[in-house]
């Protein structure tokens, strides 16, 4: 049974710049989208917002709202490896 189903999720990151690598990172990720789904997100500060409009089943919002999840957790794992490398690199011997 296909509904209307509504969605926001708010994420805010540690700063401004965290936030725009999150949000360049999954832009590709939200295209194309397909038929009955809607997906807007803005960038504010450090704090990403996803605005998601569904006629689809229920299924295919909670799918969506959990590929944003584990992209912006993949993206935020690869952000805190690059750190601890740089960090690890530029201790003095």
């Amino acid at each position: 049974m296909e509904i209307l189903s509504e969605a926001e999720l708010k994420l805010t990151f540690r700063d401004e710049g965290e936030a725009e690598i999150i949000a360049k990172s999954l832009e590709p990720d939200n295209q194309p989208l397909p038929r009955g789904l809607k997906l807007k997100m803005t960038r504010d500060g450090k704090v990403i917002l996803f605005e998601i409009r569904c006629e689809r089943s229920v299924r295919s919002l909670l799918t969506t709202l959990d590929d944003i999840l584990c992209m912006t957790n993949l993206a935020l794992k690869t952000i805190r490896s690059l750190e601890r490398s740089r960090h690890a690199s530029s201790k003095p011997s």
